[in-house]
Formats: C-alpha cells, structure tokens, sequence
C-alpha cells in the first residue's frame, strides 16, 4: 500500500491512477473515509465487495453536478433542490442513465444507483478530471465500525489496498444521508450527517 498527504500536489493524480487501472483507494469525503474503485470496472467493483466481506449495491461518487448528469436521470423538477444540497452530506438515489455501465454490484433495484457528491477539497480537485465514478462506501468489514484514523486504516488493511489518501483523523460522522428522490415526498432511507 502507497500513503500520500491528501494535500499533496501528486494526491490528485496519483488517485486517478490506482482508480483507472483497477486498484483500490482509500480517500477522505466530508463524512467517512471512503473505500473506492472504478464503479464500471466489474473486476475492481468484485475485488471490492471481497474485502468489504459483502456484496452490493454500492454509492457512487462523481465530481460535480455536471458528471451527475452523464450517469443518472435527473428530472427538472428536482434539479434545484439537488444544487442546493450538493457538493453536500448526502447520498441520492436516482435512476442510471445507462444501467449497462455500471457493474452489478453498484446497480440497485429497478435500476437506480446512489449517487454522491462530496464537499471536500481532494474529491472536488481529484474527480473533476476525466476520471469515472467511483465507489464511496465506508471503510470497514461488514458489520465493523467505519474506520476514521488513517493510522488504523493502515493496520487493517495494508496489504489489500493499493492507496492511502491521508487526511488525518475526520471528526465521528453518521455518514451521508441517503435519500430517495423517485417518489414524493422524498423518503430518507438512512439519517446521516445530512438534513433536509
């Protein structure tokens, strides 16, 4: 496992790097430390749910309102709340686009995908450039506790993750708020850091 200072000039690219060649990141968010790989890299996606020790589906993380758009169906009617909330604490159930992208173990029921954008500074700086979505789920075993200390993040998984993005300690976080956009009004599957 590489470690790298999250404000490292060389942190964005190298991330970009082990995403695009199949590798396993982990990466600071504005909640957990995320676990991540490339979402439509059916082999790094798998390689993934093993070390999680459960399958899918998986959050998604993209960069920007924007790249949102290229993955998911956002309807009009919900576009300006959602730019109000994100770059935000919170995850977003929406349709794909293109279901056939993404790989199995990110695909939901009729074919959604939660989709997150988070506001922290290395994900705005790192997935703004040609990069794909990437999985965002906690670092942690099923049914461990998410780990938040880089340091123990280090003494677990050393040898099965091929990059550490350190951004030191984060603050206790419930995690993102996951939210259901489908239907009306919006049901909040999981409370997090997020309020509506």
């Amino acid at each position: 496992m590489r470690r790298i200072p999250a404000t490292d000039s060389e942190a964005p690219s190298l991330f970009r790097q082990v995403i695009q060649s199949g590798g396993l990141a982990v990466y600071p968010t504005d909640t957990l430390y995320g676990l991540g790989s490339d979402a439509l890299n059916p082999t790094a996606v798998e390689r993934l749910a093993a070390l999680k020790g459960r399958g899918g589906p998986f959050s998604v993380m993209v960069g920007s309102f924007d790249q949102l758009r290229e993955y998911a169906l956002v309807s009009a009617d919900i576009t300006d709340k959602l730019l109000g909330m994100l770059p935000g604490p919170y995850t977003i159930i929406l349709p794909a686009r293109i279901p056939e992208d993404f790989s199995a173990g990110v695909i939901g029921s009729q074919s959604r995908v939660g989709f997150r954008i988070p506001d922290h500074p290395f994900i705005q700086a790192t997935c703004q450039q040609n990069v794909p979505p990437i999985i965002s789920t906690s670092v942690n075993r099923s049914g461990e506790p998410p780990l938040q200390d880089p340091e123990e993040i280090a003494r677990q998984f050393d040898k099965q993750i091929d990059l550490l993005v350190d951004a030191g300690p984060l603050p206790s976080s419930r995690g993102s708020t996951i939210v259901d956009v489908n239907i009306e009004p919006w049901r909040i599957l999981r409370q997090g850091d997020g309020r509506l």
